[in-house]
């Protein structure tokens, strides 16, 4: 009975990290392909386009408006939750 408990307690720890580490893994690769211009949403639910990316504080500059009035955001790199 307690072999039988400890092999479900096993398979639950393996099916939550397998899973987290794969969707780790994923975000990482969108992360190092964002370049200037890349089309992006934040965690916040701005959109808008990448205008600047400083590698050495980890931050970049996100523009939320349009071509003609420009609305410049600088946010850190954890703040982007996907790449449109």
């Amino acid at each position: 009975m307690i072999a039988i408990l400890g092999v479900f307690f096993v398979l639950m720890i393996v099916m939550t990290i397998i899973p987290q580490r794969k969707q780790k893994k994923k975000m990482q690769e969108m992360m190092n392909s964002l370049a200037v211009g890349d089309k992006v949403m934040t965690i916040g639910g701005f959109i808008g386009t990448i205008e600047e990316i400083n590698t050495d504080s980890d931050r970049f500059t996100l523009n939320i408006g349009n071509e003609e009035n420009k609305v410049l955001v600088v946010l850190v790199r954890n703040a982007i939750r996907t790449k449109l």
